[in-house]
C-alpha cells in the first residue's frame, strides 16, 4: 500500500555475516523506515532518491535493531501461539479476554441440539467446533476439540462477522467526506493485503483490519476509498489520502510494523 517503487535486493556483509535486504524506492514518501515482514525479510523503504549507500548506512546504524526484529519473527513464523484462556485479543481499540472451556462431551450432541444451545445465548456463532459468544469485555468459546484448530476456527467466524457488521459502517462516512460510493464491500480473509479496490467499484477488506488500532483501521478504509477516484498511486491518489489524513505516511509505517505482532 505505498505510491509507485523500485524494489532492489541488496546485501551487506558486516564482520563475516550477510544482511540482506529489499529496498523499495517509493515515490512520495518523506522518509526512512525499516521493516521485517512476517516471512523475515528486512525491508528498507526509502524516499525516490534515497541512493543505496545512505540504505546501507542505515542498515549498519541500526544493526542491533534489525537483528532483534528478525530473530522474533523467526520464531513467530516457527510457532504462532496458541489460543488459551486468558489470550487477549484486540478489537480496533478494545481488548477481548479470551475465555476457552474444552466440552468433548457435547459432541455427542446433534446439530439440532447445538442449534437450540446457540439460539439461547444471544449473538453465539455456533458450528461442528462448537459455539462462541461476547460477554461484555470477555470472548466465550466453548470447544468441542483439544486441539487449536476449532476455538482458533471459531475465534475467526466470530472476527469475520464482526467485520461484515461494523467495517461497512465504518466506511460510510468516509465515503460521504471523498464523495465517492463502492458498488459492493466484500469481507474477506487474505493474508498479504488490508484491502483492494477493483476497477468496477467492489472494496474488498480484510477482517484483521479488527485487530488494528481505530485510526490504522480507517487509514486502510481511506486508502481504499480513494481507489474509487484514483486506482493507481498517483500524486493526486496521495494529495487526495493526505486530505483526510495528512500523517497518512505515519500511520502507513505502524502498520507495516505491526503486521508480524497479530495475534490471528
Amino acid at each position: 500500500m505505498a505510491g509507485r517503487s523500485i524494489a532492489t535486493a541488496q546485501e551487506l556483509n558486516i564482520d563475516g555475516d550477510t544482511v540482506g535486504y529489499t529496498l523499495h524506492r517509493v515515490v512520495g514518501r518523506k522518509h526512512v523506515h525499516l521493516v521485517v515482514d512476517e516471512d523475515a525479510r528486512l525491508q528498507v523503504r526509502a524516499p525516490w532518491r534515497f541512493s543505496r549507500e545512505s540504505a546501507a548506512e542505515v542498515v549498519i546504524e541500526n544493526l542491533l535493531w534489525v537483528r532483534d526484529a528478525l530473530d522474533r519473527a523467526v520464531r513467530t513464523r516457527i510457532k504462532r501461539a496458541p489460543l488459551v484462556s486468558g489470550t487477549r485479543l484486540p478489537l480496533l481499540d478494545e481488548e477481548l479476554r479470551l475465555e476457552l472451556r474444552i466440552a468433548a462431551q457435547m459432541d455427542l450432541l446433534t446439530s439440532i441440539d447445538r442449534g437450540r444451545i446457540t439460539r439461547k445465548v444471544r449473538d453465539a456463532i455456533g458450528s461442528r467446533d462448537g459455539w462462541i459468544a461476547r460477554r461484555g469485555g470477555v470472548l466465550q468459546v466453548v470447544s468441542l476439540s483439544v486441539t487449536d484448530t476449532a476455538p482458533r476456527s471459531l475465534v475467526e467466524a466470530w472476527y469475520r462477522r464482526e467485520a461484515n457488521r461494523c467495517l461497512p459502517a465504518r466506511l460510510a462516512p468516509y465515503a460521504r467526506m471523498l464523495g465517492v460510493e463502492p458498488k459492493r464491500i466484500s469481507i474477506r480473509a487474505q493474508r498479504t493485503r488490508w484491502g483492494s479496490c477493483s476497477s468496477q467499484g467492489t472494496i474488498c477488506l480484510n477482517w484483521r483490519l479488527l485487530l488494528l488500532p481505530s485510526d490504522l483501521c480507517d487509514y486502510i478504509l481511506v486508502h481504499e476509498l480513494c481507489h474509487l477516484r484514483h486506482l493507481d498511486h498517483s500524486a493526486k491518489f496521495w494529495a487526495l489520502v493526505e486530505s483526510v489524513f495528512c500523517d497518512y505516511a505515519d500511520r502507513e509505517d505502524r502498520l507495516e510494523s505491526m503486521q508480524a505482532d497479530l495475534a490471528l
